[in-house]
């Protein structure tokens, strides 16, 4: 699983990995984040290597995803151009409020040809009109289970019951 999100979303990263530490204790999720690129080309070139092997890319959204330049220098493009080759499925987590989030990018794959998306295109994990920073921590708290729980079903069905 590859997550991007930004620096000063850090906090509510770590939400997040409150409800995926299991799985990744039993070694049953590889989470892939920020911590784990390298600077320079050799960090663009893993950073694109993870993106193309994840089976899941989950985007934390919010101003600051945008405003960060190694996102939209690298992470982005990386991503909306892996989309022709890869096989993983992209879920947003909107995390600060983004009108960004509504925006047409507009990239070209590998083929050459351009493509339009937005990124509220993708599964939501939530409303990205009612992002997690609205609401009070226990609110969060059941949101984020619940975004764990999609997230865990999206690589692991068979942990989940009725799988």
């Amino acid at each position: 699983m590859f997550v991007g999100y930004s620096y000063r979303d850090r906090d509510l990263f770590g939400e997040l990995q409150i409800q995926l530490k299991p799985l990744q204790r039993a070694w049953m999720l590889d989470l892939w984040d920020d911590e784990r690129v390298l600077p320079g080309v050799r960090g663009r070139r893993a950073l694109r290597s993870a993106i193309d092997s994840a089976r899941l890319i989950v985007l934390l959204i919010s101003p600051g995803f945008f405003k960060s330049a190694f996102i939209t220098a690298h992470g982005l493009p990386a991503l909306l151009g892996a989309l022709g080759r890869t096989a993983a499925d992209v879920m947003c987590l909107y995390v600060r409020p983004s009108m960004e989030a509504f925006e047409t990018f507009v990239y070209r794959g590998d083929s050459g040809v351009p493509h339009q998306l937005r990124l509220t295109d993708f599964h939501s994990l939530n409303d990205p009109t009612r992002p997690l920073a609205a609401f009070d921590m226990s609110d969060r708290s059941r949101l984020l289970a619940g975004a764990g729980a999609e997230i865990i079903r999206a690589v692991r069905p068979d942990l989940l019951p009725g799988a």
